[in-house]
């Protein structure tokens, strides 16, 4: 019998979105892992958590599409299951500063991130409205109040998504939807390495600097979102936990 309540993690094909799906099928979601980029691991990501005895089912999404999401979201609500949680992950990155960027490169990192994070939310609505723990999740990044020029989309994106947290969550108490933000440090993640490098001793430096002496893994990030949405938390609405072991403060 597969559960009745759902989760939806964006960009959960791999890294963090694959590990924040795994770990709510393990605690006992039924997870829609999405389907945009990159068609192979998204079915990898669910076969993995249907192997451990969880349930999982692909879904295409493309974020910045609202026919997309709209769509996605109505068959997820013409199911028999209820969605719980959105969480809203996917992100893309152009390493590039303002000088050496695109105006299309800008508005297709913005409208991942910023856009799609908006859209997603929005169609969730109907859905999260009949759960009685319903939670949305965003992630952002730790680095926004010190932001990188070479990545100036990107941190102004998920800027843009912290404030979204905050608004959202005065708006929709009222249906019973909790809104609460993660704000990871670096996590070498495919995402991660394409903005910075798969170099190690670059990674081994974050670590160095950091307080607990490592960067974070994907599954540091999941627990906390774990965390966010369990039923202990219900009184949880309109923070933004940093997920760096301190790295905010050095």
């Amino acid at each position: 019998m597969t559960p009745d309540a759902a989760a939806l993690v964006t960009g959960s094909s791999k890294g963090l979105g694959a590990a924040i799906s795994r770990l709510l099928a393990e605690r006992g979601y039924y997870v829609y892992i999405t389907d945009h980029h990159d068609h192979a691991a998204s079915q990898d990501t669910a076969a993995e958590i249907r192997s451990a005895n969880g349930h999982a089912e692909v879904l295409p999404l493309d974020v910045t599409s609202e026919r997309s999401v709209r769509d996605g979201f109505a068959f997820i609500h013409g199911s028999n299951r209820k969605l719980a949680v959105l969480v809203n992950n996917a992100a893309t990155e152009v390493a590039k500063d303002i000088e050496q960027a695109t105006f299309e490169e800008w508005k297709s990192v913005i409208s991942t991130k910023l856009d799609g994070s908006w859209l997603c939310t929005k169609y969730a609505l109907p859905s999260l409205k009949e759960s009685d723990n319903a939670n949305v999740v965003f992630v952002t990044s730790g680095d926004e109040e010190r932001p990188d020029p070479a990545y100036l989309a990107y941190y102004t994106g998920t800027a843009g998504v912290i404030a979204m947290t905050k608004a959202l969550a005065r708006s929709l108490p009222r249906y019973g939807i909790r809104v609460n933000a993660v704000a990871p440090g670096p996590v070498r993640t495919p995402l991660w390495e394409a903005m910075l490098s798969n170099d190690d001793a670059l990674w081994r430096g974050f670590a160095e600097k950091n307080p607990l002496g490592r960067v974070a893994t994907p599954d540091d990030i999941a627990e906390v979102v774990w965390m966010v949405v369990n039923e202990p938390t219900r009184y949880f609405n309109g923070n933004v936990l940093y997920v760096d072991g301190g790295s905010h403060l050095v």
